[in-house]
């Protein structure tokens, strides 16, 4: 009987909506509270607990330190799910917020431009390392769409997580007025992730529009390779499965190709069948270019066998990321050593120092 009324009378969530199966007619609503719950667990989720970029750009200045803290805090709690210490930080999480205000590294701010980026990557390893570069705009009116082929990439020097980026796979069917009203808006500086989340990198960056050339990074079965290197040293690789494909998935695996048993946010962990041709590579890349910082996420493209950067990011999930289980954030946190931070660019604020009985100043 059970069973009888279950074929007949049937309900399941999909896509944000609820199915009902009522005598064999299939009904579809949407179910709020199941998009809530996918929307606050997406990758936009600091875009909404930041309410209105506005305001903070406005009144940035009128902030104190104390005030700062405290709406890291808040955010760190209803994000990562604990709440921090960034006084005392042990944990992957809490060591890069305390970084945020007693840590700045000047050559970040160049590396975080995703213009200025791409004459870094040059300068470091040559030519051919980067996504070709079609333009770079600083009002979007000065754009020739007659010139650009039928398939591109825009986005923003200020963008951070995939906004302020579209794929342009038909310019045919591209309403270019929209497009323009898209990333007038974008190029505003209160889109940087400084007035999200206080990383200092992109503190005063130049709004611009660049136009890339089209590349198959979201297509098929498309991985992306993010290094977290740490003074100079690969931890592991958190290499992204499909990530804007149906089913995305992530795969962990240290340095030596060892998968490691936690996950970073809710997605499905997947295990590879073999090491991919490029992964050594990339791994002596990600180190070349992070031996001079205390930690960076390396990440690259493998598009056909050749490898292609897509940034250095100095605060990985903007110092929120989720890892499961949580001691993992505290395994890792053992890797940032704060005490080897470069002292020329370290200036701990009075709220986060601490001595020693001798009176010695130390950083954790």
């Amino acid at each position: 009987m059970k069973n009888f009324f279950k074929y007949f009378f049937s309900t399941k969530n999909k896509d944000g909506h609820k199915i009902l199966k009522i005598l064999g007619i299939k009904i579809k609503v949407k179910d709020v509270k199941s998009l809530e719950k996918k929307f606050l667990d997406s990758r936009w989720r600091i875009k909404e607990l930041t309410r209105n970029y506005q305001f903070f750009w406005a009144n940035i200045d009128k902030y104190s330190t104390e005030q700062r803290i405290w709406y890291l805090s808040e955010l760190f709690y209803r994000l990562v799910g604990y709440f921090p210490n960034f006084k005392k930080p042990r944990s992957l999480n809490e060591k890069l917020n305390w970084m945020k205000f007693n840590y700045f590294d000047p050559i970040t701010q160049k590396i975080v431009d995703k213009y200025e980026f791409k004459k870094y990557i040059k300068e470091k390893l040559g030519e051919g390392f980067t996504i070709p570069l079609l333009g770079v705009y600083e009002d979007v009116n000065d754009i020739n769409f007659d010139s650009l082929p039928n398939q591109f990439v825009i986005k923003t020097t200020i963008g951070n997580g995939g906004i302020g980026c579209d794929l342009i796979k038909d310019k045919s069917k591209l309403n270019i007025d929209k497009l323009k009203y898209r990333y007038n808006n974008l190029m505003q500086e209160w889109h940087s992730p400084y007035y999200q989340s206080f990383q200092p990198a992109f503190k005063n960056i130049r709004p611009r529009v660049i136009i890339e050339e089209f590349m198959p990074i979201r297509e098929g079965k498309a991985l992306e390779y993010k290094m977290f290197c740490f003074h100079g040293e690969v931890k592991f690789c958190l290499i992204e499965c499909d990530y804007f494909g149906k089913s995305p998935k992530r795969a962990i695996y240290d340095k030596d190709f060892n998968e490691l048993p936690f996950t970073i946010r809710k997605l499905p962990k997947k295990t590879l069948e073999q090491k991919p041709e490029t992964f050594d590579t990339m791994v002596k890349l990600a180190e070349k270019l992070s031996v001079n910082f205390p930690f960076v996420r390396v990440d690259f493209y493998d598009i056909k066998g050749k490898i292609y950067l897509s940034e250095l990011t100095f605060n990985s999930g903007a110092g929120f990321s989720v890892f499961t289980p949580v001691e993992w954030d505290y395994k890792l946190g053992e890797f940032l050593d704060l005490n080897k931070l470069n002292k020329e660019y370290v200036h701990i604020l009075p709220e986060f120092q601490q001595t020693t009985k001798s009176g010695e100043l130390i950083t954790c």
